[in-house]
């Protein structure tokens, strides 16, 4: 392995039209991903199996939790490993988005379980491509000086994507539009990023693939390379604690605030929607204020103290008004987390000849949570009386706290 040193170290800046396109592209995808996973997943089962729909959108969203986990970084290795005319990322970035599109087209079109998870497992295998060599980008073609704001960007377009991704699903609903138009953006967002991208084929003399050589990659020796794993447990930490209030939100406000069932969408959407828009501007504006400050790790700390807050918030709450400070300090929370998530990563990759793969095997980080912890929730609420959620809030915010720890391992970012 070389160590990484990007042409981009003393390379030209990134135009504004190049950052515009990015976040575009992170948007398009972000958004077809979650409106599905968020919410029509479940309404496309429930229509098509309405007596099994709890068992089989549970065996759906795990199989395709469990593609994702593997397709970035399997996508990474082979996008730095492909020599096409039309260069190593562009075909991924390309082809990707267009078979999620067709794995979206199965589950809206095809009323059968099995061809929905079928074209869900597609779609998360196919997007994650796109998306693996989407990041790749970023330390091929961004200057470190810029990295913070770029990052900001991304961040801004990940988190934006959720309530545009429930929007658009509440506008379509669960009909073949609430699957198909949110694909047909995505596929118009990559394309725009990708046509005009400066992309390179990948360098000859690289080793040869093997399936022995891509299991061996999802390991990093940390003698040799500790801040790279520093990174990826801080990520894990801090999206663990970003993303375990989410799905047990409406659970919550029947049991601890007493919500009518009517009541309760509309809160849940009111709650979504302040969070994830507080992020988004968050990162957006603190990304810039890392670069000028040419700081990342602050940020972090500063991420894992307010979400913290927010999950102790949520722990002792029994009335409507500490729930909406709480999403309020969870939004900036992981604002602060995604304005510098991409450009810290970027800052400790092993190698350049590896950087998709690197930067799919750090993702994996972002997946694993969204699996452990619906895992782990039921047997923190079967703590004593059977729905108890201080003891959810509290372990969640324990583990959030641990970023505080792994953060400062990291040496060779500020």
């Amino acid at each position: 392995m070389t160590s990484l040193t990007p042409h981009t170290e003393t390379g030209p800046r990134v135009s504004r039209a190049f950052v515009v396109r990015l976040g575009l592209a992170y948007l398009g995808l972000y958004s077809a991903v979650l409106s599905v996973a968020l919410v029509t997943l479940a309404l496309r089962i429930e229509q098509v199996d309405p007596e099994h729909k709890e068992s089989s959108l549970a065996l759906a969203a795990a199989l395709g939790a469990l593609v994702a986990l593997f397709a970035n970084p399997l996508a990474g290795r082979l996008s730095d490993r492909t020599t096409a005319a039309w260069g190593r990322r562009r075909p991924w970035l390309v082809a990707g988005v267009l078979g999620g599109a067709a794995g979206l087209a199965v589950v809206a079109l095809v009323p059968s379980v099995p061809a929905i998870t079928a074209g869900w497992c597609l779609a998360q295998l196919s997007f994650n491509a796109s998306i693996a060599a989407l990041a790749a980008t970023v330390p091929e073609q961004v200057p470190p000086g810029q990295r913070g704001m770029v990052s900001g960007v991304m961040g801004f377009s990940q988190r934006l994507a959720v309530p545009v991704g429930m929007g658009a699903a509440a506008l379509f609903s669960a009909g073949p539009a609430g699957f198909l138009v949110p694909a047909a953006a995505a596929i118009g967002c990559v394309c725009l990023f990708a046509l005009p991208l400066r992309d390179t084929r990948a360098p000859t003399g690289l080793r040869s693939f093997s399936v022995k050589e891509f299991l061996g990659s999802f390991w990093t020796d940390p003698r040799s390379h500790p801040d790279f794993g520093w990174v990826w447990l801080t990520r894990f930490l801090t999206y663990f604690a970003s993303v375990a209030p989410v799905p047990y939100l409406a659970y919550y406000l029947t049991s601890r605030i007493d919500l009518s069932s009517g009541a309760v969408a509309t809160t849940v959407a009111l709650l979504t929607t302040l969070n994830y828009t507080l992020s988004a501007v968050t990162a957006a504006l603190c990304g810039w204020l890392s670069d000028r400050l040419q700081r990342r790790k602050v940020f972090v700390t500063a991420a894992a103290v307010l979400l913290a807050a927010g999950l102790a918030l949520l722990a002792v709450s029994d009335t409507l008004l500490p729930v909406y400070l709480a999403q309020t300090l969870l939004g900036i929370g992981s604002g602060f987390y995604f304005a510098v998530d991409m450009a810290l990563a970027t800052e400790v990759l092993p190698s350049s000849d590896d950087v998709g793969k690197d930067l799919g095997v750090i993702n994996s980080a972002d997946v694993l949570p969204q699996s452990i912890g619906p895992a782990l929730a039921p047997l923190l609420l079967a703590v004593g009386s059977g729905q108890n959620y201080t003891a959810l809030y509290l372990f969640t915010m324990v583990i959030g706290l641990l970023a505080l720890v792994t953060v400062t391992r990291i040496k060779k970012v500020r």
